[in-house]
């Protein structure tokens, strides 16, 4: 019952909105609306504490698009191409409903053009946005929920996706990919929703499907200067049982030396230092924050760095391991990644999810920490 009455909520939605933007999307070029079915499967973070069966199963849902092929009118829109950004209101009807209950994000999104052909591409897609669930973990009602116990979430995708040109107006999208809810560690527990899916769709141009407007990328570059950049971050985060939460604060200082390989990707090598409890609390159930030496808080890593420049956005994706302190680390590899905005020409902020693997063997939150940093440049580029 509560699955058909999204349903027609949803398709309700949709056609209002179809029918009340129509006239004022047509005055728009490349911009389109598209509707598409999900088919996924859900690795659930552990099993049913009564009886150890898996909570792991199939999931289904519904995604509607905005989305527009950019004009070329900024210089990011030259270097991609002209690639296809867009917001996806997506619902997720999960496996085991009375616990996992339904899942809706919000999720602005970018492609990134791989291959182009004269009436299809395939592109790289990434998704950044916010999750709502309807159900979360309860200590006495809702217990085998481990995946989420706070309503609202962030929410991060990584896909792949073909679209082809059916006539005019319409066009196919066929996509699969990894989606990751969690809470960043603010509430435990905190395993996260992690969905592996395909999904499969059409969308519709108000003028024509735009593939004749495409462009080649425009990467080069004759700036390949080495740079450094650097920030402070700070963090909150929850761990302990389920007798007893421990919350406590984490800061960390980070520093990278980058060099440009093109327009639009980084690449380079950096240090972090933390000031964390995390690791030394871990497995440690009968701890408390200030049972923690002061030194066992103080660790340090180093690591690979990777960075996707879209226009005053940056994508950070990175790979760490723990140098110090090697007797309190518990998991001594992680990985970060978020978003980077500059507000200016080198001074920027960011938020970024850091994670590592867990005993259920998928990602788990470290924490989301909230950034203020600076770029410098050589010769004052």
């Amino acid at each position: 019952m509560h699955l058909m009455k999204s349903i027609i909520l949803f398709f309700h939605l949709y056609f209002f909105v179809f029918v009340h933007c129509q006239g004022q999307l047509l005055k728009n070029n490349n911009i389109a609306i598209g509707l598409s079915y999900i088919a996924g499967y859900n690795v659930a973070p552990n099993k049913i504490h009564t009886n150890n069966e898996s909570m792991n199963g199939m999931v289904n849902g519904f995604q509607l698009d905005f989305l527009k092929q950019v004009n070329g009118t900024k210089n990011w829109h030259k270097t991609y191409g002209n690639p296809r950004i867009g917001i996806s209101f997506r619902t997720i009807f999960m496996n085991k409903p009375d616990t996992f209950g339904i899942n809706y994000s919000l999720l602005p999104f970018m492609q990134f053009r791989l291959l182009k052909h004269k009436n299809s591409e395939f592109s790289g897609k990434l998704g950044l946005g916010s999750a709502f669930v309807t159900k979360t973990f309860k200590f006495l009602t809702n217990f085998d929920n481990r995946s989420i116990s706070s309503p609202i979430n962030f929410a991060v995708e990584f896909a792949a996706i073909y679209n082809r040109k059916i006539n005019q107006h319409l066009d196919l999208n066929l996509e699969t990919g990894y989606f990751h809810t969690s809470n960043g560690s603010f509430m435990m527990p905190n395993g996260g929703i992690n969905i592996y899916y395909l999904k499969g769709g059409l969308s519709y141009f108000f003028n024509e499907t735009p593939y004749s407007k495409m462009k080649p990328c425009d990467i080069s570059t004759t700036y390949k200067k080495v740079f450094y950049t650097t920030y402070l971050a700070g963090a909150y985060r929850e761990q302990g049982t389920f007798a007893y939460r421990r919350q406590f604060p984490v800061f960390s200082f980070h520093q990278a030396v980058m060099k440009p390989i093109n327009k639009i990707y980084n690449i380079g090598l950096g240090a972090d230092l933390f000031y964390d409890a995390t690791n030394a609390l871990t497995d440690e159930p009968d701890l408390i924050p200030s049972q923690i030496k002061e030194s066992d808080k103080w660790l340090s890593a180093i690591g690979f760095c990777n960075e996707l420049n879209i226009g005053k956005l940056t994508v950070p994706l990175e790979f760490y391991f723990y140098v110090y302190d090697l007797a309190v680390i518990k998991r001594p590899v992680y990985v970060r990644f978020g978003l980077t905005y500059f507000a200016h020409k080198n001074l920027f902020v960011g938020c970024y999810f850091k994670g590592s693997n867990n005993k259920y063997n998928t990602l788990g939150s470290d924490f989301m920490e909230f950034a203020l940093g600076w770029r410098f440049w050589r010769n004052g580029n």
